[in-house]
Protein backbone atom coordinates (compact mmCIF):
# COMPACT_ATOMS: atom_id res chain seq x y z
CA UNK A 1 0.00 0.00 0.00
CA UNK A 2 1.25 3.44 -0.90
CA UNK A 3 0.87 5.26 2.43
CA UNK A 4 1.48 8.63 0.78
CA UNK A 5 -2.11 8.51 -0.42
CA UNK A 6 -3.64 8.02 3.02
CA UNK A 7 -3.10 9.78 6.32
CA UNK A 8 -5.02 8.55 9.35
CA UNK A 9 -4.74 11.02 12.20
CA UNK A 10 -5.90 8.62 14.92
CA UNK A 11 -3.94 5.38 14.56
CA UNK A 12 -5.94 3.47 17.16
CA UNK A 13 -8.94 3.56 14.81
CA UNK A 14 -7.05 1.88 11.99
CA UNK A 15 -7.67 -1.86 11.74
CA UNK A 16 -4.87 -3.81 10.13
CA UNK A 17 -4.93 -7.30 8.76
CA UNK A 18 -8.44 -8.29 9.83
CA UNK A 19 -8.67 -11.89 8.65
CA UNK A 20 -11.98 -13.22 7.40
CA UNK A 21 -13.71 -15.95 9.36
CA UNK A 22 -14.65 -19.03 7.31
CA UNK A 23 -18.32 -19.93 7.02
CA UNK A 24 -19.24 -22.45 9.74
CA UNK A 25 -22.40 -23.88 11.35
CA UNK A 26 -23.90 -21.98 14.25
CA UNK A 27 -26.87 -22.05 16.59
CA UNK A 28 -28.97 -19.55 14.65
CA UNK A 29 -30.32 -19.31 11.12
CA UNK A 30 -32.49 -16.80 9.27
CA UNK A 31 -35.51 -18.19 7.46
CA UNK A 32 -38.05 -16.22 5.39
CA UNK A 33 -41.63 -16.57 6.59
CA UNK A 34 -43.70 -14.05 4.60
CA UNK A 35 -43.65 -11.18 2.13
CA UNK A 36 -45.82 -8.04 2.15
CA UNK A 37 -46.39 -6.37 -1.22
CA UNK A 38 -47.25 -2.66 -1.04
CA UNK A 39 -48.69 -2.67 -4.55
CA UNK A 40 -46.05 -0.20 -5.69
CA UNK A 41 -43.02 -1.08 -7.79
CA UNK A 42 -40.71 0.72 -5.38
CA UNK A 43 -40.51 3.23 -2.54
CA UNK A 44 -40.92 1.07 0.59
CA UNK A 45 -38.00 2.54 2.47
CA UNK A 46 -38.27 2.72 6.28
CA UNK A 47 -40.11 0.40 8.68
CA UNK A 48 -40.57 0.74 12.45
CA UNK A 49 -42.32 -1.62 14.89
CA UNK A 50 -44.21 -0.87 18.10
CA UNK A 51 -43.42 -3.97 20.14
CA UNK A 52 -46.25 -3.48 22.66
CA UNK A 53 -48.99 -3.69 19.99
CA UNK A 54 -47.12 -5.60 17.28
CA UNK A 55 -47.89 -2.97 14.68
CA UNK A 56 -45.50 -1.40 12.20
CA UNK A 57 -45.41 1.80 10.15
CA UNK A 58 -43.90 1.65 6.67
CA UNK A 59 -42.97 4.70 4.58
CA UNK A 60 -43.24 4.96 0.81
CA UNK A 61 -41.20 7.91 -0.46
CA UNK A 62 -42.53 7.59 -4.01
CA UNK A 63 -46.19 7.85 -2.99
CA UNK A 64 -45.81 10.00 0.14
CA UNK A 65 -47.81 7.42 2.07
CA UNK A 66 -47.50 5.46 5.31
CA UNK A 67 -48.83 1.92 5.66
CA UNK A 68 -49.93 0.60 9.06
CA UNK A 69 -49.16 -3.12 9.29
CA UNK A 70 -50.27 -5.81 11.74
CA UNK A 71 -47.21 -8.01 12.41
CA UNK A 72 -48.73 -10.09 15.24
CA UNK A 73 -48.89 -13.06 12.86
CA UNK A 74 -45.49 -12.92 11.16
CA UNK A 75 -46.53 -15.55 8.61
CA UNK A 76 -49.33 -13.25 7.42
CA UNK A 77 -48.34 -9.58 7.49
CA UNK A 78 -51.50 -7.55 7.04
CA UNK A 79 -52.08 -3.93 6.13
CA UNK A 80 -54.60 -2.29 8.44
CA UNK A 81 -54.55 1.21 6.98
CA UNK A 82 -52.85 3.47 4.44
CA UNK A 83 -52.35 7.15 5.22
CA UNK A 84 -51.79 9.74 2.49
CA UNK A 85 -49.72 12.59 3.93
CA UNK A 86 -50.79 15.09 1.22
CA UNK A 87 -47.33 16.48 0.58
CA UNK A 88 -46.76 19.61 -1.45
CA UNK A 89 -44.93 19.57 -4.78
CA UNK A 90 -41.21 19.07 -4.25
CA UNK A 91 -41.62 17.50 -0.79
CA UNK A 92 -40.60 13.94 0.08
CA UNK A 93 -41.38 11.61 2.97
CA UNK A 94 -37.96 10.40 4.11
CA UNK A 95 -38.46 8.48 7.37
CA UNK A 96 -40.97 7.23 9.93
CA UNK A 97 -40.79 5.89 13.49
CA UNK A 98 -43.45 4.31 15.72
CA UNK A 99 -43.78 5.74 19.24
CA UNK A 100 -42.73 3.10 21.80
CA UNK A 101 -46.06 3.20 23.69
CA UNK A 102 -48.53 5.84 22.43
CA UNK A 103 -50.84 5.44 19.44
CA UNK A 104 -48.61 7.79 17.42
CA UNK A 105 -45.94 7.75 14.76
CA UNK A 106 -43.43 10.36 13.65
CA UNK A 107 -42.76 11.26 10.02
CA UNK A 108 -40.17 13.64 8.60
CA UNK A 109 -40.65 15.59 5.38
CA UNK A 110 -37.82 16.92 3.19
CA UNK A 111 -38.97 20.22 1.67
CA UNK A 112 -36.08 20.68 -0.76
CA UNK A 113 -34.48 24.13 -0.51
CA UNK A 114 -36.65 25.03 2.51
CA UNK A 115 -36.36 23.65 6.06
CA UNK A 116 -38.10 20.33 6.53
CA UNK A 117 -40.57 19.34 9.24
CA UNK A 118 -41.44 16.71 11.79
CA UNK A 119 -45.04 15.51 11.92
CA UNK A 120 -46.62 13.60 14.82
CA UNK A 121 -49.63 11.62 13.60
CA UNK A 122 -52.23 9.23 14.98
CA UNK A 123 -51.40 5.62 14.22
CA UNK A 124 -55.12 4.77 14.27
CA UNK A 125 -56.33 7.41 11.82
CA UNK A 126 -53.26 9.11 10.34
CA UNK A 127 -54.58 12.48 11.53
CA UNK A 128 -51.95 15.15 12.17
CA UNK A 129 -51.50 15.72 15.93
CA UNK A 130 -48.61 18.19 15.94
CA UNK A 131 -45.73 19.39 13.78
CA UNK A 132 -42.62 21.53 13.92
CA UNK A 133 -40.10 22.93 11.44
CA UNK A 134 -36.66 21.30 11.74
CA UNK A 135 -33.47 21.58 9.67
CA UNK A 136 -32.77 21.26 5.96
CA UNK A 137 -33.16 17.82 4.42
CA UNK A 138 -34.39 15.72 7.38
CA UNK A 139 -33.43 12.14 6.55
CA UNK A 140 -34.01 10.03 9.68
CA UNK A 141 -36.18 10.15 12.80
CA UNK A 142 -35.85 8.04 15.98
CA UNK A 143 -37.52 7.90 19.40
CA UNK A 144 -35.83 7.41 22.74
CA UNK A 145 -36.84 4.21 24.57
CA UNK A 146 -39.35 6.02 26.79
CA UNK A 147 -40.81 8.03 23.91
CA UNK A 148 -40.24 11.44 25.52
CA UNK A 149 -37.61 12.44 22.97
CA UNK A 150 -37.47 12.52 19.19
CA UNK A 151 -34.27 13.14 17.22
CA UNK A 152 -33.95 14.02 13.55
CA UNK A 153 -30.84 13.85 11.35
CA UNK A 154 -31.09 16.83 8.98
CA UNK A 155 -28.77 15.89 6.15
CA UNK A 156 -28.86 19.17 4.24
CA UNK A 157 -27.56 17.48 1.09
CA UNK A 158 -29.36 19.56 -1.58
CA UNK A 159 -27.00 21.73 -3.63
CA UNK A 160 -27.88 24.83 -5.64
CA UNK A 161 -25.90 26.61 -8.37
CA UNK A 162 -25.59 30.36 -8.93
CA UNK A 163 -24.58 30.83 -12.62
CA UNK A 164 -23.57 34.49 -12.27
CA UNK A 165 -20.78 33.60 -9.85
CA UNK A 166 -20.36 29.95 -10.88
CA UNK A 167 -20.68 28.99 -7.22
CA UNK A 168 -22.30 25.87 -5.77
CA UNK A 169 -23.72 26.09 -2.27
CA UNK A 170 -25.76 24.01 0.16
CA UNK A 171 -27.52 24.50 3.51
CA UNK A 172 -25.63 23.08 6.47
CA UNK A 173 -26.73 19.86 8.09
CA UNK A 174 -27.96 19.80 11.67
CA UNK A 175 -29.41 17.62 14.41
CA UNK A 176 -32.87 18.28 15.89
CA UNK A 177 -33.93 17.38 19.44
CA UNK A 178 -37.69 17.45 20.10
CA UNK A 179 -39.31 16.89 23.51
CA UNK A 180 -42.82 15.43 23.70
CA UNK A 181 -45.48 15.63 26.39
CA UNK A 182 -47.02 12.49 27.87
CA UNK A 183 -49.80 12.83 25.30
CA UNK A 184 -47.31 13.04 22.42
CA UNK A 185 -47.60 16.77 21.69
CA UNK A 186 -44.46 18.81 21.04
CA UNK A 187 -43.23 20.65 24.14
CA UNK A 188 -39.96 22.08 22.82
CA UNK A 189 -37.37 21.64 20.13
CA UNK A 190 -33.81 22.68 19.37
CA UNK A 191 -31.56 22.47 16.31
CA UNK A 192 -27.89 21.73 16.94
CA UNK A 193 -25.35 23.11 14.47
CA UNK A 194 -22.23 21.14 13.58
CA UNK A 195 -18.66 22.33 14.02
CA UNK A 196 -15.93 22.91 11.47
CA UNK A 197 -13.99 19.65 11.39
CA UNK A 198 -11.03 20.92 9.38
CA UNK A 199 -7.88 19.64 11.10
CA UNK A 200 -9.98 17.83 13.74
CA UNK A 201 -8.07 14.92 15.26
CA UNK A 202 -9.17 11.57 13.93
CA UNK A 203 -10.70 12.68 10.64
CA UNK A 204 -9.21 11.22 7.49
CA UNK A 205 -7.32 13.26 4.90
CA UNK A 206 -7.04 11.59 1.51
CA UNK A 207 -4.35 12.51 -0.96
CA UNK A 208 -6.44 11.65 -4.01
CA UNK A 209 -9.75 13.09 -5.15
CA UNK A 210 -12.95 12.24 -3.26
CA UNK A 211 -16.38 13.47 -4.31
CA UNK A 212 -20.03 13.43 -3.37
CA UNK A 213 -22.39 12.63 -6.25
CA UNK A 214 -25.36 15.02 -6.11
CA UNK A 215 -28.40 15.80 -8.23
CA UNK A 216 -28.21 19.52 -9.03
CA UNK A 217 -30.30 21.64 -11.40
CA UNK A 218 -27.23 23.23 -12.97
CA UNK A 219 -28.96 25.03 -15.85
CA UNK A 220 -31.97 26.15 -13.79
CA UNK A 221 -34.69 24.61 -15.97
CA UNK A 222 -36.34 22.77 -13.06
CA UNK A 223 -35.44 19.34 -14.46
CA UNK A 224 -32.64 16.97 -13.46
CA UNK A 225 -31.31 15.86 -16.83
CA UNK A 226 -29.62 12.46 -16.99
CA UNK A 227 -27.43 13.61 -19.89
CA UNK A 228 -26.20 17.10 -20.65
CA UNK A 229 -23.94 18.91 -23.09
CA UNK A 230 -22.12 20.80 -20.34
CA UNK A 231 -19.48 22.39 -22.58
CA UNK A 232 -21.94 23.32 -25.33
CA UNK A 233 -20.04 21.72 -28.21
CA UNK A 234 -23.12 19.91 -29.51
CA UNK A 235 -21.90 16.44 -28.51
CA UNK A 236 -22.57 14.52 -25.28
CA UNK A 237 -19.35 12.72 -24.46
CA UNK A 238 -18.11 10.54 -21.62
CA UNK A 239 -15.85 13.20 -20.17
CA UNK A 240 -15.65 15.45 -17.12
CA UNK A 241 -16.32 19.16 -17.60
CA UNK A 242 -15.58 21.92 -15.09
CA UNK A 243 -18.89 23.47 -14.03
CA UNK A 244 -17.99 25.94 -11.27
CA UNK A 245 -16.67 26.03 -7.72
CA UNK A 246 -17.57 24.90 -4.21
CA UNK A 247 -15.56 26.28 -1.28
CA UNK A 248 -12.84 27.34 -3.73
CA UNK A 249 -12.50 23.95 -5.41
CA UNK A 250 -13.60 22.96 -8.90
CA UNK A 251 -16.85 21.05 -9.40
CA UNK A 252 -17.09 18.65 -12.33
CA UNK A 253 -19.88 16.98 -14.23
CA UNK A 254 -19.80 14.01 -16.59
CA UNK A 255 -21.88 14.66 -19.69
CA UNK A 256 -23.15 11.07 -19.95
CA UNK A 257 -24.46 11.31 -16.35
CA UNK A 258 -25.73 14.86 -16.65
CA UNK A 259 -27.18 16.72 -13.68
CA UNK A 260 -27.99 13.46 -11.93
CA UNK A 261 -24.43 12.93 -10.71
CA UNK A 262 -22.50 16.17 -10.38
CA UNK A 263 -19.27 15.67 -8.42
CA UNK A 264 -18.87 17.91 -5.35
CA UNK A 265 -15.24 17.77 -4.11
CA UNK A 266 -14.55 16.81 -0.50
CA UNK A 267 -11.42 18.77 0.34
CA UNK A 268 -12.31 19.85 3.88
CA UNK A 269 -14.61 18.84 6.74
CA UNK A 270 -16.45 22.16 6.81
CA UNK A 271 -20.01 22.35 8.25
CA UNK A 272 -21.43 22.42 4.71
CA UNK A 273 -20.01 18.93 4.16
CA UNK A 274 -21.12 17.38 7.44
CA UNK A 275 -24.36 15.61 6.51
CA UNK A 276 -26.02 13.75 9.43
CA UNK A 277 -27.36 10.43 8.17
CA UNK A 278 -28.74 8.28 10.99
CA UNK A 279 -29.02 8.33 14.80
CA UNK A 280 -28.65 5.84 17.64
CA UNK A 281 -29.85 6.98 21.07
CA UNK A 282 -28.21 5.31 24.07
CA UNK A 283 -30.51 3.09 26.18
CA UNK A 284 -30.42 5.62 29.06
CA UNK A 285 -31.18 8.51 26.65
CA UNK A 286 -28.19 10.50 27.91
CA UNK A 287 -26.25 10.45 24.62
CA UNK A 288 -26.84 9.99 20.93
CA UNK A 289 -24.48 8.94 18.16
CA UNK A 290 -25.01 10.42 14.69
CA UNK A 291 -23.34 9.14 11.52
CA UNK A 292 -21.64 11.69 9.26
CA UNK A 293 -21.36 9.28 6.36
CA UNK A 294 -19.47 11.27 3.75
CA UNK A 295 -16.96 12.45 6.37
CA UNK A 296 -16.38 8.97 7.83
CA UNK A 297 -17.25 10.23 11.30
CA UNK A 298 -19.66 10.26 14.24
CA UNK A 299 -21.07 13.25 16.14
CA UNK A 300 -21.73 12.58 19.83
CA UNK A 301 -24.64 14.50 21.36
CA UNK A 302 -25.11 15.15 25.08
CA UNK A 303 -28.90 14.92 25.42
CA UNK A 304 -28.97 16.29 28.97
CA UNK A 305 -27.30 19.58 28.02
CA UNK A 306 -28.41 19.41 24.38
CA UNK A 307 -25.09 19.99 22.67
CA UNK A 308 -22.64 18.18 20.43
CA UNK A 309 -19.78 17.25 22.75
CA UNK A 310 -17.35 15.38 20.50
CA UNK A 311 -16.63 13.94 17.09
CA UNK A 312 -15.11 10.53 16.35
CA UNK A 313 -13.23 9.94 13.10
CA UNK A 314 -13.80 6.29 12.19
CA UNK A 315 -10.66 5.72 10.15
CA UNK A 316 -10.28 2.91 7.63
CA UNK A 317 -10.42 -0.85 7.52
CA UNK A 318 -8.02 -3.20 5.75
CA UNK A 319 -8.90 -6.68 4.57
CA UNK A 320 -8.97 -8.91 1.50
CA UNK A 321 -11.73 -8.47 -1.07
CA UNK A 322 -12.80 -9.31 -4.59
CA UNK A 323 -11.60 -6.15 -6.30
CA UNK A 324 -12.74 -6.45 -9.91
CA UNK A 325 -15.73 -7.39 -12.03
CA UNK A 326 -14.12 -9.92 -14.34
CA UNK A 327 -16.29 -13.04 -14.42
CA UNK A 328 -15.12 -14.85 -11.31
CA UNK A 329 -14.90 -14.08 -7.59
CA UNK A 330 -11.62 -14.25 -5.68
CA UNK A 331 -11.30 -12.61 -2.28
CA UNK A 332 -7.56 -12.23 -2.60
CA UNK A 333 -6.75 -8.53 -3.11
CA UNK A 334 -5.97 -6.15 -0.27
CA UNK A 335 -8.18 -3.10 0.16
CA UNK A 336 -8.15 -0.06 2.42
CA UNK A 337 -11.64 1.39 2.81
CA UNK A 338 -12.97 4.46 4.60
CA UNK A 339 -15.89 3.13 6.61
CA UNK A 340 -18.35 5.92 5.75
CA UNK A 341 -21.20 4.35 7.75
CA UNK A 342 -24.89 4.74 7.00
CA UNK A 343 -26.78 2.91 9.77
CA UNK A 344 -25.80 2.92 13.44
CA UNK A 345 -27.13 1.23 16.57
CA UNK A 346 -26.17 0.76 20.20
CA UNK A 347 -26.22 -2.57 22.04
CA UNK A 348 -28.63 -3.08 24.95
CA UNK A 349 -26.10 -2.28 27.69
CA UNK A 350 -24.96 0.88 25.91
CA UNK A 351 -21.26 -0.02 25.98
CA UNK A 352 -20.81 -0.17 22.21
CA UNK A 353 -22.13 1.48 19.11
CA UNK A 354 -22.11 -0.48 15.87
CA UNK A 355 -21.97 0.89 12.33
CA UNK A 356 -22.94 -0.43 8.88
CA UNK A 357 -20.08 0.75 6.67
CA UNK A 358 -21.74 1.26 3.31
CA UNK A 359 -19.69 4.07 1.75
CA UNK A 360 -21.18 7.06 -0.08
CA UNK A 361 -18.47 8.98 -1.94
CA UNK A 362 -16.90 8.68 -5.36
CA UNK A 363 -13.14 8.30 -5.85
CA UNK A 364 -10.79 9.16 -8.67
CA UNK A 365 -9.90 5.48 -8.48
CA UNK A 366 -12.21 2.67 -7.43
CA UNK A 367 -9.61 -0.11 -7.56
CA UNK A 368 -9.01 -1.35 -4.00
CA UNK A 369 -5.45 -2.50 -4.64
CA UNK A 370 -3.93 0.72 -5.99
CA UNK A 371 -2.98 2.03 -2.53
CA UNK A 372 -5.60 4.75 -2.20
CA UNK A 373 -8.37 4.43 0.37
CA UNK A 374 -11.70 3.72 -1.34
CA UNK A 375 -15.24 4.49 -0.29
CA UNK A 376 -16.94 2.03 2.07
CA UNK A 377 -15.50 -0.51 4.47
CA UNK A 378 -17.83 -3.34 3.32
CA UNK A 379 -17.93 -4.09 7.03
CA UNK A 380 -19.89 -3.85 10.26
CA UNK A 381 -17.72 -2.21 12.93
CA UNK A 382 -17.93 -2.14 16.73
CA UNK A 383 -16.74 0.87 18.75
CA UNK A 384 -16.43 1.69 22.44
CA UNK A 385 -19.25 4.17 23.03
CA UNK A 386 -17.34 6.11 25.70
CA UNK A 387 -14.17 6.74 23.71
CA UNK A 388 -14.90 6.02 20.04
CA UNK A 389 -12.12 3.42 20.03
CA UNK A 390 -12.49 0.72 17.38
CA UNK A 391 -12.87 -2.73 18.92
CA UNK A 392 -13.26 -4.85 15.80
CA UNK A 393 -14.97 -5.26 12.45
CA UNK A 394 -16.19 -8.07 10.21
CA UNK A 395 -13.39 -7.81 7.65
CA UNK A 396 -14.63 -9.39 4.44
CA UNK A 397 -17.11 -11.75 6.10
CA UNK A 398 -20.20 -9.95 4.77
CA UNK A 399 -19.22 -10.38 1.11
CA UNK A 400 -17.86 -13.89 1.64
CA UNK A 401 -21.08 -14.98 3.35
CA UNK A 402 -23.11 -13.46 0.52
CA UNK A 403 -20.97 -15.37 -2.00
CA UNK A 404 -21.36 -18.63 -0.09
CA UNK A 405 -25.14 -18.13 -0.24
CA UNK A 406 -25.11 -17.27 -3.97
CA UNK A 407 -26.22 -13.64 -3.60
CA UNK A 408 -22.90 -11.79 -3.92
CA UNK A 409 -23.22 -8.97 -6.53
CA UNK A 410 -20.01 -9.55 -8.45
CA UNK A 411 -20.66 -6.57 -10.73
CA UNK A 412 -20.20 -4.39 -7.61
CA UNK A 413 -16.76 -5.79 -6.77
CA UNK A 414 -14.93 -2.70 -8.02
CA UNK A 415 -17.28 -0.39 -6.12
CA UNK A 416 -18.75 -1.06 -2.67
CA UNK A 417 -19.50 -4.78 -2.69
CA UNK A 418 -22.72 -5.95 -1.04
CA UNK A 419 -23.18 -2.56 0.72
CA UNK A 420 -24.27 -2.94 4.36
CA UNK A 421 -26.98 -0.30 4.75
CA UNK A 422 -28.98 -0.24 8.01
CA UNK A 423 -28.77 -2.44 11.09
CA UNK A 424 -30.63 -3.23 14.30
CA UNK A 425 -29.41 -4.73 17.59
CA UNK A 426 -30.99 -7.19 20.03
CA UNK A 427 -30.02 -9.97 22.42
CA UNK A 428 -30.39 -13.71 21.82
CA UNK A 429 -29.89 -15.88 24.92
CA UNK A 430 -28.19 -12.92 26.60
CA UNK A 431 -25.71 -12.43 23.75
CA UNK A 432 -25.76 -9.16 21.73
CA UNK A 433 -26.40 -9.52 17.99
CA UNK A 434 -26.97 -7.18 15.09
CA UNK A 435 -28.80 -7.82 11.84
CA UNK A 436 -27.76 -5.78 8.81
CA UNK A 437 -29.48 -5.29 5.46
CA UNK A 438 -27.22 -5.83 2.45
CA UNK A 439 -28.46 -3.39 -0.17
CA UNK A 440 -26.81 -4.85 -3.27
CA UNK A 441 -26.97 -8.51 -2.22
CA UNK A 442 -30.71 -8.38 -1.48
CA UNK A 443 -30.23 -10.12 1.85
CA UNK A 444 -29.98 -9.69 5.61
CA UNK A 445 -27.05 -11.04 7.65
CA UNK A 446 -26.88 -11.91 11.34
CA UNK A 447 -23.74 -11.02 13.31
CA UNK A 448 -22.78 -12.24 16.78
CA UNK A 449 -21.11 -9.72 19.11
CA UNK A 450 -20.33 -12.34 21.75
CA UNK A 451 -16.74 -11.16 21.24
CA UNK A 452 -16.98 -7.48 20.20
CA UNK A 453 -13.32 -7.56 19.16
CA UNK A 454 -14.15 -10.26 16.62
CA UNK A 455 -17.73 -9.81 15.38
CA UNK A 456 -18.81 -12.94 13.54
CA UNK A 457 -21.28 -13.32 10.67
CA UNK A 458 -23.29 -16.48 11.37
CA UNK A 459 -26.37 -16.50 9.12
CA UNK A 460 -27.96 -14.98 6.00
CA UNK A 461 -31.54 -14.66 4.81
CA UNK A 462 -32.28 -14.02 1.13
CA UNK A 463 -35.07 -11.63 0.18
CA UNK A 464 -37.56 -13.17 -2.26
CA UNK A 465 -37.62 -12.24 -5.93
CA UNK A 466 -35.15 -11.97 -8.75
CA UNK A 467 -35.43 -8.23 -9.34
CA UNK A 468 -33.49 -5.52 -7.49
CA UNK A 469 -34.59 -5.36 -3.85
CA UNK A 470 -32.32 -2.90 -2.03
CA UNK A 471 -33.25 -3.45 1.63
CA UNK A 472 -33.17 -0.01 3.28
CA UNK A 473 -35.01 -0.03 6.60
CA UNK A 474 -34.78 -2.93 9.03
CA UNK A 475 -36.65 -3.69 12.25
CA UNK A 476 -36.66 -6.39 14.94
CA UNK A 477 -39.59 -7.64 17.02
CA UNK A 478 -40.59 -10.59 19.19
CA UNK A 479 -43.77 -12.71 19.10
CA UNK A 480 -44.31 -15.41 21.72
CA UNK A 481 -40.61 -15.48 22.53
CA UNK A 482 -39.58 -15.90 18.88
CA UNK A 483 -37.40 -13.25 17.19
CA UNK A 484 -38.28 -11.78 13.80
CA UNK A 485 -36.81 -9.26 11.34
CA UNK A 486 -38.46 -7.00 8.78
CA UNK A 487 -36.67 -5.48 5.79
CA UNK A 488 -38.22 -2.64 3.77
CA UNK A 489 -37.08 -3.27 0.19
CA UNK A 490 -37.23 0.05 -1.61
CA UNK A 491 -36.61 -1.13 -5.18
CA UNK A 492 -39.41 -3.72 -5.37
CA UNK A 493 -42.04 -2.27 -3.03
CA UNK A 494 -42.07 -5.12 -0.52
CA UNK A 495 -41.40 -5.98 3.11
CA UNK A 496 -39.81 -9.36 3.88
CA UNK A 497 -40.34 -11.00 7.26
CA UNK A 498 -37.67 -13.37 8.55
CA UNK A 499 -37.60 -15.60 11.62
CA UNK A 500 -34.39 -16.04 13.58
CA UNK A 501 -34.63 -19.77 14.22
CA UNK A 502 -32.47 -22.22 16.11
CA UNK A 503 -30.44 -24.98 14.53
CA UNK A 504 -31.20 -28.08 16.57
CA UNK A 505 -27.97 -29.79 15.50
CA UNK A 506 -25.78 -27.23 17.23
CA UNK A 507 -26.94 -25.50 20.42
CA UNK A 508 -23.81 -23.54 21.28
CA UNK A 509 -23.21 -19.95 20.22
CA UNK A 510 -19.79 -19.68 18.67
Amino acid sequence: MNINHLIILLPILFLSGCASTPVSPDKWRIEPVSLYDSGYEKGTEIISVQQSTLRAVLSNFEAGEVDLLDVSRPQHLQRKARFVLELCKGEELTSVAFHPSLDLFAAVIDAGNKPGRLEIRSAATGVLIDRVVVGFGPDAVVFSTDGSLVMIANEGEDFLFEPSTKQFFTPEGSISIVHLSKSGHINSHKNLDLANMIFHEGFVITGGGRFMEREIDWNGDGIISKKMDFDGNGVIEKKKVSLGYFEGHEVFGTETKGEQKILIPIKTHSPALLEPEYIAISPDARKAYVTLQEDDGIAVVDLINEQVISYYGLGATQHKTDARYEGWVKFDESMTGLREPDGITTVANGRYFVTADEGDTDMDSSVPSDGQAISGGRTVSVFDAATGTLLGDTGNQLDEFAFANKVYPEQRSGKKGSEPEMLVSFDLDGIPFVAVGMERAGAVELISLADPYHPKVIALGKIAGEEDKSPEGIAHFVVDGEHYLLTANEMNGTVECFKIAQNNADTSIK
